[in-house]
């Protein structure tokens, strides 16, 4: 006997009387006709059944079981779920771990942006000799003491206020890093989150001789807004035109992720960006170099919000599709164009989750300008609320129990039960999830609620122009970090 699987999402479409069934643990989808989807859809709340029972349908349904869509009878998916993902986070840390480090090169930032931390960070900088060998000499301690098989990689994210302030930082630490893979035979990749304000060519060359390959900007929607939403503290210089012109330098060997805060009055102003980014020569120029993604504006508590207009997660994800098509468009009408095969629109899935690594894993930390180890980097500017550790003693796991401790499948009875608990991204932030549930809120995803009518409308797409969509294949997040604001 099998039963309809709790991670199945059954969606009918309107404009063609086809189903479509999706699977949220396999990312499996199935295409029906309105006869067969009918009955499954009976089926779906049947608490067991047989093929044989439907001889006309036996074969199709069979094979709809033999791909997963239903599974034996007596199988507590939530619990096999449940245990799968705890053997996969005990794999993690014995096998082939990652090691991820966040560092904040100073707390100082030559902005205020209205939604960060801004309003209480202290003005602090890396810059004691004993804080910077004594976060060297902990992770060589961790990777002499921990029982890993195999050092995966070191990634280390330059972190702030505005890490180029404090560019001696980056090149002290670098100095220990790089030395300390070679040696442990670890691969070794930085990146940086910077606003983009002091990126002129000597800062690009001096972040490719300290190996940071990745570079992450923000810049919320054009001009007009961007210089409200993130002001700079000094009067009269300029700002949005200085980072356009900052990365229309970026050299060869590196790649910049624009992100984009978006709330309704950045959204407005995105055309306006992509012709300015496109005048510039940044993007479509460099798309092999060149991404640009969207990201749900959120406020720190004691935030200076007045100004900002945000989005409800589900026109936030309007928002992001509605995006993904204006990129084409933009794509499209650019002139060189023609000698690059032409973008479709991605049918997204949801992807497999993963919690944020910085959080859960005993191999990943941020270190504040003081030594003080914190285990999510939206707490760096305040001691009080960090692990309580520093980088002068010795590595012990045991130190971070509580945030090892950490647990998606088993933090709320309604998040156990959720058929999305495994795509949740909400969940993956432990800092932000615990929080919220001190306020009786949960941290559901978009997907929830907003799964079945974008799965319609893609596969309306799809129908009525075959080329112009193509399914993404989804994926499992990789050493998950940060959610950042």
């Amino acid at each position: 006997m099998i039963k309809f699987s709790h991670y199945n999402e059954l969606i009918p479409i309107r404009s063609s009387g086809d189903y479509l069934l999706y699977n949220i643990i396999s990312g499996g989808l199935q295409v029906l006709t309105n006869r067969l989807g009918k009955v499954v859809s009976e089926l779906s709340v049947l608490p067991e059944f047989t093929p044989a029972a439907y001889p006309a349908l036996e074969e199709e349904l069979s094979r709809l079981a033999s791909l997963g869509f239903f599974v034996d009878n007596q199988l507590d998916e939530i619990a096999n779920y449940q245990q799968n993902y705890h053997n996969s986070q005990l794999r993690k840390y014995t096998d082939h771990s990652h090691i991820g480090l966040t560092i904040g090169t100073t707390i100082t930032c030559n902005m205020g942006c209205p939604y960060c931390f801004e309003v209480i960070k202290p003005n602090k900088s890396l810059r004691d000799k004993e804080v910077v060998e004594g976060i060297a000499a902990y992770i060589e301690d961790m990777i002499q003491k921990a029982p890993v098989k195999k050092w995966s990689s070191l990634s280390i994210v330059w972190y702030g206020g505005e890490p180029l302030i404090n560019k001696e930082a980056i090149r002290q630490l670098s100095a220990h890093f790089i030395p300390l893979c070679e040696k442990y035979n670890i691969a070794y990749d930085a990146s940086i989150i910077t606003n983009g304000i002091l990126l002129d060519r000597e800062n690009w060359f001096f972040l490719k001789e300290n190996q940071v390959k990745d570079v992450q900007i923000t810049i919320d929607g054009s001009k007009e807004v961007h210089d409200v939403y993130r002001p700079l503290k000094s009067r009269g210089g300029k700002n949005y035109e200085k980072i356009l012109e900052h990365l229309s330098m970026m050299p060869l060997g590196m790649n910049a992720n624009i992100r984009i805060n978006t709330d309704k009055r950045v959204a407005a102003t995105l055309p306006a960006l992509l012709d300015d980014l496109q005048a510039y020569g940044i993007w479509p120029q460099r798309f092999r170099e060149v991404s640009i993604k969207l990201a749900w504006m959120r406020a720190y508590k004691d935030a200076d919000i007045a100004d900002l207009r945000f989005m409800t997660q589900e026109e936030f994800f309007e928002a992001e599709h509605a995006f993904s098509e204006l990129l084409i468009e933009k794509f499209a009408s650019w002139p060189g164009h023609t000698n690059v095969k032409p973008p479709k629109l991605k049918w997204k899935f949801p992807e497999k989750q993963s919690d944020c690594a910085t959080y859960v894993s005993p191999y990943s930390f941020t270190f504040d300008t003081e030594g003080t180890i914190h285990k999510c980097w939206e707490t760096i500017h305040d001691t009080r609320k960090s692990s309580g550790q520093q980088v002068f003693a010795s590595w012990d796991p045991e130190d971070f129990r509580k945030y090892l401790d950490y647990n998606r499948t088993t933090v709320h009875p309604t998040c156990y039960n959720c058929k999305f608990n495994p795509v949740c991204e909400g969940l993956s932030c432990a800092y932000d999830t615990l929080n919220m549930l001190k306020e009786n809120e949960l941290p559901c995803t978009a997907w929830k609620t907003q799964l079945p009518a974008y799965f319609e409308k893609m596969y309306d797409l799809m129908q009525e122009n075959e080329d112009r969509v193509v399914i993404a294949t989804p994926k499992n997040t990789a050493h998950q970090t940060h959610a950042n604001k």
